[in-house]
Formats: structure tokens, C-alpha cells, sequence
């Protein structure tokens, strides 16, 4: 089992959304993170009055100016309209990644969504200076961490995962 390191483990852990999109041309949307210096998917914290699969779409609208759909299974019948019982998105992937802020270390639990869309470019209006989407034959041009290149690659190889996006990006 892997554990957090023990030095670390009474840091703050920050709830955190992300989102793999994806579009039938199989692309994927990246964005360049500046403080970093790596291309990342959109992504940010959960906010006290959303839903992580709220704050994965808001994340990507707002850095990239995209509208996609959720992927990823939801078992409706736990649903409760009476008890006001709702059910989320399953993540593709969730991380525990310590990020080294200098001022609060801490580490973000990130609950990573795949979504859809029918976009291949990003309108203007959106706060990502640097934001496309990329081919898998494109992506060893990019500077990445080495788990979200092999994360990646995971994803380009998923047939599974290319058959939804066909069927959810008219969504």
C-alpha cells in the first residue's frame, strides 16, 4: 500500500477537480501551466457549494472556454428524490498529490473526470494563455510530469474510453 509520506501527514488536503477532455478526432485538451512550466489538464478546487463534477465543467469552461459533458458511470437507482439523494460521476482516476507551495504545503485529492466535446480549438475568452487540443503523435512535444504522460498514454489506449466519447460528445 502506498501511504503519504509520514513528514506530511498532518498537511492540509484539498478536495481538487479535474478533467480529461476528450473529442472524436482523438484529442485531448491541455492546458499550459505557467508556475509549473507543464501542460496539465483544466482543473481547481472544489468549492464549499459544489459538487466535484460541478467544479470539474466549471474548471474547463473557465480555463479554456469549452463546454463539454461528464463521462463516466452514475448508478441512478441509488438516486432518493425524496431524500434529496443525488449521485455523481464516477471519477476515471483519483490522485493524492502533494504540491509543494512554499507559503502552505499541502496536497490536493484529485478526483479526475473524463468529459466530451465536439470542440477541437479553444475561443478566445478563457484564462489558460496556452490551450489546445493535441493528438497522442503531438504529446511527446510537450513538457508533462512523468505519471500524467503515463496516465496519458493509459487513456489514448482505452478503446472503452474513445467509444464513449463518441456517443456522449453530441450530449
Amino acid at each position: 500500500m502506498i501511504s503519504i509520506d509520514s513528514s506530511r501527514a498532518s498537511l492540509d488536503k484539498h478536495f481538487t477537480a479535474s478533467a480529461f477532455v476528450l473529442n472524436p478526432h482523438r484529442e485531448v485538451l491541455l492546458i499550459h501551466h505557467r508556475k509549473l512550466g507543464v501542460w496539465l489538464y483544466p482543473g481547481g478546487h472544489v468549492e464549499r457549494h459544489e459538487t466535484p463534477d460541478e467544479t470539474a465543467l466549471r474548471e474547463v469552461r473557465e480555463e479554456t472556454g469549452i463546454q463539454a459533458a461528464l463521462l463516466g458511470e452514475r448508478d441512478l437507482a441509488l438516486a432518493d428524490t425524496e431524500a434529496d439523494v443525488s449521485v455523481l460521476h464516477r471519477p476515471y482516476q483519483v490522485l493524492c498529490e502533494y504540491i509543494a507551495d512554499p507559503r502552505e504545503p499541502h496536497y490536493h485529492l484529485d478526483l479526475i473526470y473524463l468529459c466530451a466535446s465536439m470542440a477541437r480549438g479553444c475561443p478566445p475568452q478563457r484564462e489558460a494563455a496556452e490551450a489546445g487540443f493535441f493528438a497522442r503523435h503531438q504529446l511527446d512535444e510537450l513538457r508533462m510530469f512523468p505519471n500524467f504522460r503515463r496516465m496519458l498514454e493509459r487513456l489514448f489506449d482505452e478503446q472503452a474510453v474513445w467509444d464513449a466519447v463518441i456517443q456522449g460528445a453530441d450530449r
